[in-house]
């Protein structure tokens, strides 16, 4: 089964070169090391290889073995004026390292699936999910994209929990979160509320045989809360507050909750919360409002993929 949000069918590459431009280090496993060291080779380019493709020493994550070198200004080595990258017009798409053929797509092992989503540090999906109809979560037994073996970003599979721990009912917790984010009868500001007291709710829950009627207790208690807003007229087009909604949408399904616990999970959304509404508003230039929003959302994502101790100072 294939889990997804909508718009991995909807996403091509606009060949902007931002991916290519961003502060992270390109990292390869030692397969891509040989491949391209043999290619390299082949066509008498070996000092060159030395210099561009750097072993990484000492204590590194698993599948990373070395990293791509960057030119003075901060691209990629490989990347050529139009955009374009050079090491995959010279030997093709496959022959590039698992990152850069995969992102800005999320994939993720689960026991449910295979679940796939979108990295929000790039412009062509901020450019996808500035809509007012709200993301979708799709099933399908056809898989929606091309997906590289091994190349899962996290694995999830709450049953390996015990049953008094509240993410053995992971998933119930997460569709539930998604559909708080989506709440649009109430603001932006109180979904993030109500994440935080539900989260709290939850990881006060006595760790007994009452565990799983308690925690449907609390889910019920928010719909019945929910249902009794009064429903809103919704925009003819996107603002600030659905674009946030999305990102926090899109957040929530990459399972932090679940890597990193329900606590340190809404410290990541209270921070990122923090960060853009200190940003906010310019209520007298939509535009303007709407573009600080897009590039405060891409900020946090390329801290939160690279950078996550720096997001929590």
């Amino acid at each position: 089964m294939y889990i997804y949000l909508d718009i991995i069918k909807e996403f091509s590459c606009e060949m902007c070169g931002s991916c290519c431009r961003n502060d992270w280090q390109v990292t390869m496993d030692e397969e891509s090391f040989g491949r391209n060291a043999q290619l390299f080779r082949e066509r008498g380019r070996e000092e060159e290889f030395s210099k561009i493709f750097i072993p990484i020493m000492g204590k590194s994550e698993l599948g990373e073995y070395a990293y791509i070198a960057k030119k003075a200004n901060g691209e990629c080595w490989f990347l050529e004026g139009n955009n374009l990258c050079r090491l995959q017009g010279e030997a093709g798409h496959s022959h590039l390292d698992t990152v850069c053929q995969t992102y800005p797509r999320y994939p993720m092992n689960t026991a449910r699936g295979i679940e796939l989503t979108l990295s929000f540090s790039c412009p062509a999906v901020i450019k996808l999910v500035s809509r007012v109809r709200p993301l979708e979560i799709l099933r399908s037994e056809e898989q929606p994209m091309v997906i590289l073996p091994g190349n899962d970003v996290v694995h999830i599979f709450p049953e390996q929990k015990s049953a008094y721990n509240p993410l053995y009912y992971y998933f119930e917790i997460e569709h539930h979160l998604v559909d708080i984010i989506q709440s649009r009868q109430i603001t932006i500001k109180e979904r993030i509320q109500l994440v935080k007291k539900t989260i709290k709710g939850i990881c006060n829950l006595a760790a007994d045989d009452t565990l799983s009627q308690k925690l449907n207790r609390i889910i019920y208690a928010n719909y019945e809360l929910l249902d009794s807003k009064e429903a809103v007229a919704q925009p003819d087009h996107c603002n600030p507050d659905i674009l946030i909604e999305n990102f926090f949408v899109n957040f929530i399904f990459k399972k932090p909750f679940y890597q990193y616990g329900l606590v340190k999970g809404m410290e990541f959304v209270e921070k990122m919360w923090k960060v853009i509404e200190d940003r906010r508003y310019d209520a007298t230039n939509f535009s303007k409002d709407m573009e600080r929003t897009s590039n405060c959302i891409m900020e946090l994502e390329l801290k939160y993929s690279h950078n996550r101790k720096a997001l929590l100072k």
